[in-house]
């Protein structure tokens, strides 16, 4: 584990777990496919296989002290806010990722939109979610297994645009790695093409550990992730 040094990866199909949650999310937490459906993600999977090209990129950085609800990473101060800093603020170094299901999947994407699909287009979508989440799950290992090596624990990533860190705050994340990292770039508005894509932060150091994390952390109302979980649980009454 050295300072500012790049690391990255090209990962293939069979790297990728695939949570199922990540990939019905969109239709509510708890949602039980029937068959057809099931038999049409089988499907796009095999398509999905013979083309993608995930990738992902991290490099280490000292931290440095910040004031309240910040964190300072090789001397640019984020405003990761009061729910986050908790979880980061006693990091000795942080890892500073982003991971992409990449060009080739949005591609997919594009081409399917173009067809006409709807259906295909939306199971396609979902399925996008869940390998951005499996890439971004494989990046954290690396990180891990590179941190343990020299007897420091990692905490959970966290990611600009969720509980209170504002999503302009990627332009500034991005200005810690080279020019478009992984082939991902940043609209004016901070969002990321190909969309299927994570940046975080994981804080690094001998007493960081993960900790809760999820929509435990903040309940906030307008996070897709937690109204899916709200939504989920007035279904099941």
């Amino acid at each position: 584990m050295t300072d500012r040094d790049i690391c990255e990866y090209e990962l293939v199909w069979d790297d990728l777990v695939l949570n199922p949650d990540d990939i019905y999310l969109s239709m509510g937490r708890g949602y039980v496919p029937d068959n057809d459906m099931i038999d049409s993600l089988e499907g796009l999977k095999y398509e999905i296989s013979k083309i993608i090209k995930p990738r992902c990129m991290f490099s280490f950085y000292k931290s440095n002290p910040a004031r309240k609800n910040h964190i300072n990473i090789d001397g640019l101060e984020f405003h990761t806010g009061a729910v986050i800093t908790p979880y980061l603020a006693e990091a000795e170094y942080y890892a500073v990722m982003v991971a992409t299901a990449g060009h080739e999947f949005q591609k997919m994407q594009f081409e399917v939109k173009d067809s006409g699909d709807i259906y295909k287009e939306f199971l396609l979508d979902s399925i996008g979610s869940a390998i951005a989440e499996s890439v971004a799950a494989c990046t954290c290992q690396k990180i891990e297994e590179a941190a343990s090596c020299q007897g420091y624990g990692v905490s959970f990533p966290y990611s600009p645009g969720y509980c209170g860190w504002h999503v302009s705050q990627q332009q500034l994340l991005f200005s810690l790695l080279p020019d478009a990292p992984c082939g991902i770039c940043l609209s004016e508005s901070s969002l990321m093409s190909p969309i299927k894509s994570v940046s975080a932060v994981v804080a690094v150091g001998s007493g960081i550990r993960k900790q809760k994390y999820g929509c435990e952390l903040c309940n906030k109302s307008d996070c897709y992730k937690n109204r899916n979980r709200l939504i989920s649980k007035s279904n099941w009454i």
